[in-house]
Formats: C-alpha cells, sequence, structure tokens
C-alpha cells in the first residue's frame, strides 16, 4: 500500500468538510489498467477520443489517467471471481489487483487503511470539532501542511508531510495524540492530529 494513502485518509477526512469516501477508496483501490477501448464504457471518453481524432495508442494513456470509468470499476470485495461483486458479467471489467486488494484482505490487516477510516468515522461520530470545528492554517515548510481546528475552547493540531521525503516541523505545543505517530521529524507522508493541552511560546 501507498503511504500518501494513510496521510490523505488523515488529512482531508479531519477537514471542515463532509466526510467524503469515493468507491474503493477505504481499501486502497486503484485506477484500472486500460488497455483497449473496448475495455471502456465512458460516453465521455469514447467522445473525447473520436472528437480529437485520437488513435487507440494516444488515447488509452489519457484514458488510464483521467477516465470516469476509473471510478467505476466494481468493488473488491475478496480475491473470489469477479471479486465476489457479482455472480453474473460486471459491466466493466474488475482490476486485477483484486486478488492482494480487497475488503477480506483489508479487515485481516490491523494497520490497514481500511482500519484508519474506522477510526476517523468513529471520531467524527464522537467528536463535534471535526464537524464544526474553526479552521486556521499555520505557518509551515512547503512540504508541510498543519493546520488548527478549534472547537469550544478546545484546540486540535493536524499535521501531515505532503512528500516523499524528511521533513522537520516542530510544532510550538504539547498535547494528547488523537491519531496517527507525531515527531519533530516528519517520516515520508507521515500525518497526525492531536488534541492541544499547552501552548510554548518564547
Amino acid at each position: 500500500m501507498e503511504k500518501h494513502w494513510w496521510q490523505s485518509a488523515t488529512v482531508y477526512q479531519i477537514y471542515p468538510r463532509s466526510f467524503q469516501d469515493s468507491d474503493g477508496e477505504e481499501i486502497c483501490m486503484t485506477n484500472f489498467p486500460f488497455e483497449a477501448l473496448s475495455q471502456v464504457n465512458d460516453i465521455e471518453s469514447l467522445n473525447y477520443v473520436k472528437d480529437k481524432g485520437l488513435t487507440e495508442a494516444e488515447a488509452m494513456p489519457i484514458i488510464r489517467a483521467i477516465g470516469r470509468d476509473n471510478a467505476r470499476t466494481p468493488m473488491q470485495w475478496s480475491a473470489a471471481k469477479n471479486a465476489d461483486f457479482s455472480k453474473g458479467q460486471p459491466w466493466l471489467p474488475v482490476n486485477p489487483n483484486h486478488l492482494t486488494i480487497n475488503v477480506e484482505e483489508s479487515l485481516k490487516d490491523s494497520d490497514s487503511i481500511f482500519k484508519t477510516y474506522q477510526q476517523l468515522i468513529e471520531l467524527r461520530k464522537s467528536e463535534e470539532w471535526i464537524v464544526y470545528g474553526d479552521f486556521e492554517l499555520l505557518e509551515s515548510p512547503d512540504n508541510v501542511f498543519a493546520y488548527l481546528r478549534k472547537w469550544r475552547g478546545r484546540e486540535f493540531l493536524v499535521v501531515a508531510n505532503l512528500s516523499d521525503e524528511l521533513q522537520s516541523f516542530t510544532p510550538s505545543c504539547q498535547g494528547s495524540l488523537i491519531i496517527g505517530e507525531a515527531s519533530d521529524l516528519l517520516e515520508p507522508w507521515q500525518a497526525y492530529a492531536m488534541e492541544v493541552e499547552k501552548w510554548m511560546f518564547g
């Protein structure tokens, strides 16, 4: 699994907005490796190819990158035939990586992104600050995203390394960890959230 998926889940699901989960995002489903136009159902993609006069060889890299069918392939429930989505023929092909990326495997792994989503959903249900708290962007290095959420006298710090390199970021506060692992030297794609208990200035 790509490390940035954990970072993205933590940062964006605690961001001030409605909870959002795209199809398969919670188990790290990836874009389908479309190889031929015959595998594509999306009318917009097919019309684009026709309007631009693209050859199949020219069109497929574009469709693999931004085609809408990427978000429409069958949910990958298990490694079984058709990913256990249907006993019939799915309207789109099942991603071949369903053999390793599927709900069944995610449920077995205590460190899976699925477990992180479960934690975040529970947090949103129990903590009003995630839904209603004010937002304040903090100064940070270019590759570090840091912000505060404030609600009824409580403050919460969210920090994320948005790069594949180590980043240094020392917040001017101490607190109790909510999710992730906090450190002054952030590992690639590391993210965490904590409740601020004490600010340190001067």
